[in-house]
């Protein structure tokens, strides 16, 4: 549940800069109507260490949104290739209005709908799979707050999401769930907008079983209120560091929120070039950017202070703002990466061939239906 929430915290934030930022945008060029996309395997090599347990990977299926993300990071900044296959459906206004996903034999895995208010806001979310259907409704007051509404028969589950907003930036996030619990966040921005930090009002806490061992949980109706992020901007407004607070775990007292997560963020003009990560446990890790004149990231080092013991070094190359080539080097073993790039008459690509040391892998292809 908190990683659920954690998660929904990036997305309306971006709080984290993802691993895949610096990429390239896939713009989509006219008036789509239907996009068809899958990858398909060329050879026997089909990257088992993915892809072992389930089509999309031992973690499963994570939602369209996550997949996409997921597989475009690791098509373009890795030799290997992660899996992709579904169908998307646009009304005239550009929105999305439904989603099939498939597996590696095109057989049917999840579909997703989403209808829209006369103001243009998602008004309803209907997910299906062979066995089951949720469905999320979305009811709007005239003083900027939301409340979303979850459930899902089959399991007999149900969810409550409520959010207020003021000129369009979050003001307060809660959650109840099927006991009554409430999670409630409340945001605080400076004068650009910009989330400064933010107060969680967490229902659970940790108690002492016996002499031994502790528990986490709901216990009384107090909880604890902390800080649970925090972000820092320099003169520009950038973001140079962000911390994330929880009731940690390993705490020997379990009273006092600790830092869970702590990201710094280096520029030089401009330009991003050193993200450095720390966890509540282990070593930071150093991230290190060199870009070209068009402000295009061309070297990425990983994940060591010393950028000479970098243990990933990714190295770009691009023709009309595409990666075109990948070196990429993971402990001290080099792979030789190349696209190729077929296009429509809207100029969106419609084909791209993924090329390992000299050998066609891979092959992501798209088919494009467009309003008229």
């Amino acid at each position: 549940m908190k990683e659920k929430l954690l998660y929904t915290l990036i997305i309306i934030f971006g709080i984290n800069t993802l691993r895949s930022q610096y990429l390239p945008k896939d713009t989509l060029y006219g008036k789509v109507k239907e996009i068809r996309e899958k990858v398909i395997f060329l050879t026997e090599i089909e990257n088992p260490q993915l892809l072992y347990y389930d089509d999309y990977g031992h973690s499963g299926f994570m939602g369209p949104e996550s997949t996409i993300a997921r597989f475009k990071d690791t098509w373009y900044t890795s030799q290997m290739c992660y899996y992709l296959n579904y169908h998307r459906f646009f009304d005239a206004k550009g929105n999305v209005i439904k989603d099939i996903w498939y597996g590696k034999k095109d057989n049917f895995m999840n579909a997703y709908r989403k209808i829209y208010n006369e103001k243009n806001k998602i008004q309803s979310e209907i997910d299906s799979t062979n066995y089951s259907v949720s469905t999320k409704n979305y009811f709007y007051s005239d003083y900027g707050d939301v409340n979303i509404i979850s459930q899902n028969m089959k399991y007999n589950s149900f969810g409550h999401v409520y959010r207020k907003y003021d000129k369009e930036k979050v003001q307060v996030f809660k959650t109840f769930d099927e006991n009554g619990n409430v999670d409630e966040y409340k945001y605080f921005y400076n004068n650009a907008g910009k989330l400064l930090y933010s107060i969680y009002k967490n229902p659970r806490l940790w108690k002492r079983i016996d002499e031994r061992s502790w528990g986490y949980g709901v216990y009384d109706t107090i909880g604890n209120v902390y800080k649970n992020i925090i972000n820092e901007y320099d003169i520009k407004n950038r973001l140079i560091k962000s911390q994330q607070f929880d009731l940690y775990q390993d705490d020997k007292e379990h009273k006092n929120p600790k830092i869970t997560r702590q990201t710094n963020y280096v520029y030089k003009d401009d330009n991003l070039i050193t993200t450095i990560r720390g966890y509540a446990s282990g070593e930071p890790t150093f991230t290190y950017y060199t870009y070209d004149k068009k402000k295009r990231v061309i070297e990425k080092y990983c994940c060591d202070k010393d950028i000479s013991k970098a243990i990933i070094v990714e190295k770009f190359k691009y023709s009309d703002n595409q990666i075109i080539s990948l070196n990429y080097t993971e402990d001290k073993k080099n792979y030789k990466v190349s696209f190729r790039y077929k296009y429509d008459q809207n100029n969106n690509w419609t084909e791209i061939i993924k090329n390992v040391d000299g050998k066609d892998l891979f092959k992501w292809v798209r088919e494009i239906q467009y309003y008229k």
